[in-house]
């Protein structure tokens, strides 16, 4: 089964794995729900799982670090 891009941004909607995206220089450059919102930005989320796992070092000379949902809100800028 293969699933349309429509499909895949809808079950991805309902889950919520955190990262942010740092660069060589170690600064924080973006910050993605899950991997899939992180594809629209020209990154693979096959590629970020296996830096966030640990499998790979970066991707697209970039690394990826899990964070809490509570940082998540705070770098998009929703407060609990």
């Amino acid at each position: 089964m293969t699933w349309s891009k429509e499909s895949r941004e809808k079950q991805s909607n309902r889950f919520i794995n955190p990262f942010k995206v740092i660069d060589y220089r170690g600064e924080v450059i973006a910050v993605y729900k899950n991997s899939v919102q992180a594809e629209k930005d020209g990154f693979q989320s096959n590629a970020i799982r296996q830096v966030l796992n640990g499998r790979a070092r970066t991707h697209r000379g970039f690394t990826f670090e899990r964070i809490s949902v509570d940082e998540y809100l705070e770098y998009i800028g929703i407060s609990n």
